[in-house]
């Protein structure tokens, strides 16, 4: 990757909304705090989805040159992630409670508001719209 790359990179980050960049950061936040919860199966599964999407996500930045309503597609696979969470969270006799309870209430509620974002984008990327998002025209 070149300079020039990394440059249009950072200024399609940065040329973001400020809201954006905080929902960027929540969401990232509450998916890295499955590695406090590894000894458990939803932290391990959240962890691997995450993990997932960064992987796939990170080699589409640097092809696309910045941030493209393609980046959405992969959250999809959240959509699984989330019904595994909510049978965890009601689906057993013995209703979880304590840390583990609210990390996954945490991940349904934020991964679930980016599964809304992400739906939208990705119509609008099936639409046409596939401008690097963030530049200046």
């Amino acid at each position: 990757m070149n300079n020039i790359s990394r440059a249009q990179i950072w200024q399609s980050l940065m040329g973001l909304p400020h809201w954006v960049k905080l929902w960027l950061l929540v969401l990232m936040t509450a998916n890295m705090s499955s590695l406090f919860f590894l000894d458990s199966s939803v932290g391990r599964w959240t962890a691997i989805s995450f993990l997932v999407v960064g992987l796939v996500n990170m080699p589409m930045v640097y092809f696309q040159n910045g941030l493209t309503r393609l980046l959405s597609f992969p959250h999809l696979i959240w959509f699984g992630l989330l019904a595994y969470l909510v049978t965890q969270l009601f689906g057993q006799t013995d209703l979880l409670t304590g840390n583990l309870r609210n990390f996954i209430i945490m991940v349904i509620v934020i991964n679930g508001i980016s599964l809304a974002f992400d739906t939208l984008e990705c119509i609008r990327w099936l639409k046409g719209n596939r401008e690097v998002l963030g530049l200046k025209e």
